[in-house]
């Protein structure tokens, strides 16, 4: 009924109007046949039956509607205050618009990645975990023997698998390409709880080993191999020179961190390292805490019964999600954290807008309360137009993030490597965050106008020609400071970490990265080790061969990706350590040709050669790094070193190395041992090939050298050396870009409200100016006056922004390179950068004060 009503308006209107004027009618008719005359009539009548207006009024308030309609009616009224001043409202909105768009875009990367739950069923109870060394509290990998006792002894989980990310060789219809693959246990899919979308999983007992060999299809592979036929299960294909039979394909986004198209079982092997990850699921009444505590307490059962591999080891358990999105999570939250200072300079600089407009409008208000208007009524409207602003500034806020969300998925460089990505959208969470924004933005910038108003001087504001110089000022400066003080702290933060990445990227890596071509494989399983040796070494040959090619080498693990292999090592000549205390580093499998594609210098001693073979004596080349560490202030050559590696009997070192950043280059060179890959075969091969001219030029001749010394080789990775290095530090590079773009439009946000108090200033106090140059003051001294004021906000937001950026820009700590949250020199240029921005702001007005004519100011006023 109620509705009924609102929407027959017109008709009650009509109605309304009707009734009133046939009451009038019938008391004129009747005072007309009493003897009056028909002009007193009407008269007397009008006069007895009081205020129409107010009675209408009053009628339409029992209508029940009567707020709703006072709504509609302002927010008309605001369409039409607003479109009356466009250039005034385009900037206004342009402004929430880049506030609140910016907010909505970082939120909804921050809520796809850090607080959507991941796609799993019941995911808080997914846990990874990892083993503990000795002095130390960073996860690593798990030994497979350690797995199968937590999986026996613990009793806080369901379920528990072990799992490789391993690249496979698969064999097409014209060649092999090497392709993501994880090798699990058979639990693996059951610790997750997804079903497949078609066939099945793994059973208990099936192994790689076990004939005939089974394979799961991710969906992407699904599809791109067999065009998403649902016939494929019961078909085969061949893994490794191996065939194998699809038995499932799971779901469209199903999947860890470690990419995979392919899906085989592991086959448990106690010979093995620690190179494994476990996973697991709580029981529904276990708490992380005590799964915590029981995997410290068997893995110190397990130190007690295999102390030679597990002395000093500990164990963990990290949430799912956390291990998933753990990098990330602080790159995240600084962004987020910077965007909402953003918004924050925004809604100050349009309520600074607002504040300069309201006085302006002081006459209207004024008018309005003079004549009944209640001062709620005046602020009721003034609250819708703020709110209609917010709506038009969150709605083009929301279509600009949007796009930059779109953008930021479909143009992301792929060495950015951002976890759950693709998961990022628009969602209904984000719609809701981003209306709360806008609703918070009108709030925030329209709560000082609106105070303005209810503090109206009648008398002053009711005079055309009186202006008020001082109405709203302190306010307007105050909320310049706040401006100047958040784009202080976003600026220093961005200047922070544009010279970190500058430091990062003069870091000299240590080997010559130009004109180096790299191919990285998995060679393909043998029974003898050997062979691995011999394909590689007859892979060398052929392309040392070719024309272009200056010098090519391999190692099992390229620099720039982030890993090595690791292990311990001590003289021989020394008593084995404690457990305990053994010396741990890196170990690189290389063949000769290695250290001089890369341009490495062994410093002492000799390179490898084709005479260190099988049979010959074993031998090894340390870094500088791992000789001060083994041998601090000796001559290791022709030392012996004993390796926990493949072999128990102690190498001889017959060479010295330069050190080089392997992992990345914002850490120190760590200790390295290499070892020939013909006395030490290694599954992993990665090509370094360094050419004359483009090393792109010779790709193709290369993998065909590659075929010709296997036809079922395939090739996972080819990529030059110098985007390797380039890649290692895209992400530092992409959060100093995002970084730097929301500090220059803080900076640019402050110089804009700088230059609006400033240029205001001077349109209201021109009659002060033309009276202080009628009576002699200089025009010089007019400029330094106008300049003094905008400087003297300038340094107040600069004092309070460095305390500020003191407090917040210690978070960026984990996010610099070699550089201080508060290094001097980077917070010296962001004040001479904001003075100088300040100057200019205040520059052009001042101009303008130093042209006023006194004469014609005077005689306006």
């Amino acid at each position: 009924m109620f509705f009924h009503r609102f929407f027959r308006r017109r008709d009650l209107e009509r109605d309304l109007q009707s009734e009133l004027q046939s009451h009038l009618a019938m008391d004129v008719r009747d005072r007309i046949e009493r003897g009056e005359s028909p002009q007193s009539a009407q008269t007397a009548a009008t006069r007895e039956f009081g205020n129409v207006g107010l009675v209408a009024e009053v009628t339409r308030d029992m209508w029940g509607f009567a707020s709703l309609e006072q709504i509609v009616r302002d927010a008309r009224y605001a369409f039409r205050i607003l479109g009356s001043a466009p250039l005034f409202t385009v900037i206004i909105v342009l402004a929430l618009a880049l506030g609140i768009g910016s907010t909505t875009a970082i939120f909804s990367v921050v809520h796809g990645i850090l607080l959507r739950p991941l796609p799993f069923p019941d995911p808080n109870r997914l846990v990874m975990l990892w083993e503990v060394p000795p002095n130390t509290k960073k996860p690593n990998v798990v030994a497979l023997n350690n797995f199968v006792a937590w999986k026996q002894r613990s009793h806080a989980f369901d379920s528990m698998a072990a799992y490789f990310q391993i690249p496979m060789n698969l064999l097409g219809s014209r060649q092999t390409e090497q392709v993501p693959g994880l090798a699990v246990t058979s639990e693996f899919f059951k610790v997750l709880g997804t079903p497949p979308l078609l066939g099945r999983t793994f059973r208990p007992g099936e192994y790689d080993r076990d004939e005939p060999r089974r394979v799961v299809l991710s969906y992407g592979a699904w599809q791109r191999l067999f065009g998403g036929s649902p016939d494929v299960i019961g078909k085969r294909i061949s893994i490794n020179v191996s065939h194998h039979e699809i038995i499932g394909v799971m779901p469209p986004g199903f999947g860890l961190r470690e990419k995979a198209d392919l899906y085989v079982p592991l086959a448990i092997n106690f010979e093995e390292g620690r190179n494994y990850s476990v996973i697991a699921r709580l029981r529904p009444d276990a708490t992380l805490g005590a799964a915590k505590f029981e995997l410290a307490a068997i893995a110190a059962h397990t130190a007690q019964e295999n102390p030679s591999l597990n002395s000093g080891w500990s164990a963990t358990a990290v949430p799912l999600l956390t291990e998933t999105v753990g990098e990330i999570r602080p790159v995240l939250l600084v962004l987020f954290a910077a965007v909402t200072l953003v918004l924050l300079i925004a809604c100050a600089n349009v309520a600074n807008l607002l504040l300069m407009r309201g006085t302006r409008r002081a006459r209207e208000i004024s008018v309005r309360l003079a004549l009944g208007a209640s001062t709620r009524r005046v602020v009721t409207q003034l609250i819708v137009e703020h709110l209609l602003l917010s709506t038009l500034g969150g709605a083009l806020g929301l279509a600009l993030a949007i796009v930059a969300v779109r953008v930021l998925i479909a143009g992301l460089p792929a060495a950015v490597a951002i976890p759950r990505l693709q998961e990022v959208t628009i969602d209904p969470a984000v719609l809701i965050f981003s209306a709360l924004v806008a609703l918070v933005s009108s709030l925030l910038f329209g709560l000082a106008p609106a105070l303005q108003a209810t503090r109206a001087d009648l008398i002053v504001g009711l005079h055309e020609s009186s202006r008020s110089v001082t109405s709203g000022r302190k306010l307007r400066s105050a909320l310049v400071v706040a401006e100047v003080a958040l784009a202080f702290i976003l600026v220093a933060a961005a200047g922070l970490m544009v010279r970190s990445f500058l430091r990062l990227a003069r870091v000299d890596p240590g080997f010559h990265a130009e004109n180096v071509l790299t191919l990285r494989m998995l060679l393909l399983p043998v029974r003898d080790p050997a062979f691995h040796a011999q394909a590689v070494d007859q892979m060398l040959q052929h392309i040392r061969a070719l024309p272009g090619v200056l010098s090519a080498g391999s190692i099992g693990i390229l620099p720039m990706q982030g890993t090595n292999s690791g292990t311990w090592y001590y003289p021989a000549e020394r008593p084995e350590p404690p457990f305990n205390r053994r010396p741990e580093g890196d170990v690189s499998i290389i063949t000769p040709g290695y250290f001089r594609a890369l341009g490495i210098p062994v410093l002492q001693g000799r390179d490898f050669n084709d005479h260190d073979r099988p049979g010959a004596p074993l031998v090894a080349i340390l870094n500088q790094a791992a000789a001060r560490m083994l041998f601090p202030g000796e001559n290791p050559i022709g030392k012996r070193v004993r390796v926990w590696w493949s072999q128990t009997s102690p190498v001889q070192i017959v060479g010295v190395a330069a050190d080089i950043r392997h992992s990345q280059l914002n850490t120190p060179p760590d200790p390295c041992l290499f070892m020939p890959n013909d006395q030490q075969p290694f599954p992993f091969s990665s090509l370094v090939v360094r050419t004359v001219g483009d090393p792109a030029a010779v790709t193709a001749a290369i993998r065909q050298q590659i075929r010709e010394v296997d036809a079922d080789q395939g090739v996972a990775e080819v990529e030059s050396m110098q985007q390797l290095v380039a890649d290692s530090i895209a992400r530092p590079r992409l959060e100093t870009w995002l970084l730097s773009a929301f500090g220059f439009v803080a900076l640019s946000l402050a110089c804009l409200g700088i230059y609006g108090v400033i240029a205001y200033s001077v349109t209201q106090r021109a009659r002060e100016i033309g009276i202080r140059v009628a009576l002699g003051a200089t025009r010089p001294l007019v400029f330094r006056m106008i300049l003094a004021g905008g400087f003297r906000l300038t340094a107040f937001g600069l004092a309070a922004g460095l305390a500020g950026a003191a407090l917040l820009t210690r978070f960026l700590r984990g996010l610099l390179f070699e550089i201080r949250p508060n290094d001097p020199v980077t917070l010296l240029v962001v004040i001479a950068l904001l003075a100088c921005v300040a100057l200019l702001a205040c520059y052009f007005p001042a101009a303008r004060a130093v042209r006023v004519d006194p004469g014609v100011v005077l005689r306006e006023e």
